[in-house]
């Protein structure tokens, strides 16, 4: 990898969709990273949306491209290979080599995958790597996973439509462990795609089983297609919308969509037997392996990871704890595999750099004005609950992700039972950034906690309903040429802002209940949004609508298509272990 100055993307090519990743880096550092999606059955057309969009907001021609997905048929096999010699021998990374290629694969498949199992010499068992050690013999076990030539062909050959030419493609599941294993843990991955489920089973040094069963998400959407009478584009879609594993008795009364007259049971009712049977064919596969290790914990991924409540579903069905790493995770994996092999590259890369940076500012005597280009902005606030805002590293992740305005909570204990956030905080934050500080004073007196924000450097302030002083909170607020909002709780109705709403700047709703982070998001908040901005474009109104609360990748995208300009976004931010590209996730993509 070029890393003085290039692109990279990371593509996850699937039957029904195609999602990407692109790097720019610079100097060694990633200068900026996009995500962007198409959900299409069109492949050709999927890649090239995705490239295009990716190459318009990176602002530069990929330079690498690396591939995972559906790679067609898969198998697995379990290799042990041997090595003796005539007496003490020091091994070397060759010796392991020819080990390796000693593997056969099946007639028609190719090698993808070859992982070390276990290493051990006739003196030394379980060794993690056997180079540098002395015997008369080495034995190695590897995990092989093989691709039929076939699939292979078929996605280079879509590549090649696209204009892409891969410099390597990879297991989804392999990607995923890299990412997400526990150390100590035995897990099982489950990916449910469209064309296949792929199950495999993880350990510390790799897989003990790896298989693809032939049965995915199209086989239940053309079953809805047949059984209800509908054109498998409609039975996709409204098996997308309406699907789930937990089904209740309303779901009998309520349309599944509104061209038809069947139910969200009728469609639920074909959906969950086919889940029960995909489930039961894993069982099946897996019952040897769990024999010899029975796993900790289910990681489940894939297009059907997005059906609601599917995780409780499996978790019931297998009994073992389910983590549900959604659809776009073995493309982050992909990316974050791809930018950690070079880790060693870039750290000698920027060693190098520094120490001829360090001598030419010694000699050079003039030194040239740098102009930034201005970055775009970005309409989403990091919540200061969820980051340590004393840290120098926050700021610079936040500058990282091109972030401008910066979303500051403070309770006093009395409007919430938490005292959290403070002036002083304000004032230190104030004093560490430029950025647009969005406060929000969930407070009672609010004209004199507005006050002391005020002199304490917010840019915006955001009071909030059922206290006393809010429409004199709001003049104070205009009359120190600050942005004035109120915030809008999960049980308050719109109707109450009507008073207000030709005065103020922004209403902020409150997706869950205010005073804690980390809450689930309330689906009700979004009817608001909607209601807010119908009424905003009828009069003329110019208030924004800003959303705080349980937003992650998926409540992002329903708040903008409800018709938000702004979210504030905490847990979901500081968990993500890629700050600038979980930001570019919150943004808002299409589909097809």
């Amino acid at each position: 990898m070029n890393l003085l100055d290039s692109s990279f993307l990371c593509l996850d090519i699937g039957t029904s969709g195609v999602r990407g990743i692109a790097h720019r880096v610079r100097s060694g550092r990633i200068a900026k990273s996009s995500m962007f999606s198409v959900d299409s059955f069109d492949t050709i057309f999927a890649i090239k949306s995705v490239i295009d969009e990716l190459e318009t907001q990176i602002g530069d021609h990929f330079d690498n491209a690396y591939i995972t997905g559906n790679l067609g048929e898969s198998l697995f096999k379990i290799s042990p290979k041997t090595k003796n010699w005539r007496g003490e021998h020091k091994i070397t990374q060759s010796d392991v080599g020819g080990l390796i290629s000693q593997i056969t694969p099946p007639a028609d498949f190719y090698p993808l995958h070859i992982i070390p199992l276990r290493y051990e010499t006739p003196n030394i068992q379980k060794l993690y790597t056997p180079v540098g050690y002395t015997d008369t013999g080495l034995t190695a076990i590897f995990g092989a996973i093989f691709y039929a030539s076939s699939g292979m062909e078929k996605i280079t050959s879509l590549l090649r439509a696209a204009h892409i030419q891969p410099i390597s493609l990879f297991d989804p599941q392999f990607l995923q462990n890299t990412e997400h294993h526990t150390k100590k843990n035995a897990e099982l991955y489950i990916d449910f795609g469209a064309e296949y489920t792929s199950v495999s089973i993880w350990l510390d040094n790799g897989p003990i089983f790896h298989q693809k069963i032939p049965f995915g998400g199209t086989n239940i959407t053309q079953e809805i297609s047949n059984t209800l009478g509908i054109s498998f584009d409609n039975a996709e879609r409204i098996k997308r919308r309406v699907a789930c594993m937990m089904p209740n008795e309303m779901d009998r009364f309520t349309p599944a969509d509104a061209e038809y007259d069947f139910s969200r049971a009728d469609v639920n009712g074909i959906i969950i037997p086919k889940m029960v049977d995909i489930c039961s064919r894993i069982k099946d596969a897996c019952a040897a392996p769990f024999k010899h290790r029975m796993p900790n914990k289910i990681i489940i991924s894939g297009g059907g990871a997005e059906i609601d409540s599917v995780s409780d579903f499996v978790e019931n069905i297998f009994g073992i704890p389910v983590q549900n790493i959604r659809k776009t995770a073995t493309v982050q994996s992909l990316s974050a595999y791809i930018w950690g092999t070079e880790s060693a590259h870039r750290n000698a890369y920027i060693a190098r750099k520094t120490r001829i940076n360090n001598i030419w500012n010694r000699i050079k005597s003039i030194s040239k004005p740098h102009h930034k280009q201005r970055p775009q902005f970005i309409p989403i606030m990091p919540s200061t609950l969820c980051f340590d805002m004393k840290s120098p590293e926050t700021y610079s992740m936040f500058r990282a992700g091109n972030i401008s305005m910066i979303h500051v909570d403070i309770m006093d204990g009395l409007y919430v039972e938490n005292i959290r956030g403070s002036i002083s905080e304000l004032k230190y934050i104030r004093a560490h950034t430029q950025s647009h500080l969005h406060v929000h004073l969930m407070t009672e007196s609010p004209t004199v906690w507005a006050a002391d924000a005020i002199a304490a450097g917010a840019n915006t302030i955001i009071v909030s309903t059922n206290t006393s002083g809010v429409r004199a909170a709001i003049h104070q607020i205009h009359s120190a040429n600050r942005r004035a909002g109120i915030a809008l709780n999960p049980e308050s109705s719109v109707e109450i802002l009507k008073p207000v709403l030709r005065e103020i700047d922004e209403v902020m709703i409150m997706a869950v209940t205010p005073g804690a982070a980390g809450q689930q998001f309330d689906e009700g908040c979004l009817r608001k949004i909607s209601i807010l901005a119908a009424t905003r474009k009828k009069y003329g109104l110019k208030y924004l609508i800003s959303v705080d609360g349980g937003i992650n990748n998926e409540t992002a995208q329903k708040c903008w298509a409800a018709g938000a300009d702004l979210l504030v976004s905490g847990s979901y931010l500081a968990k993500s272990p890629d700050f600038p590209l979980a930001v570019q996730s919150l943004l808002k993509h299409c589909e097809k």
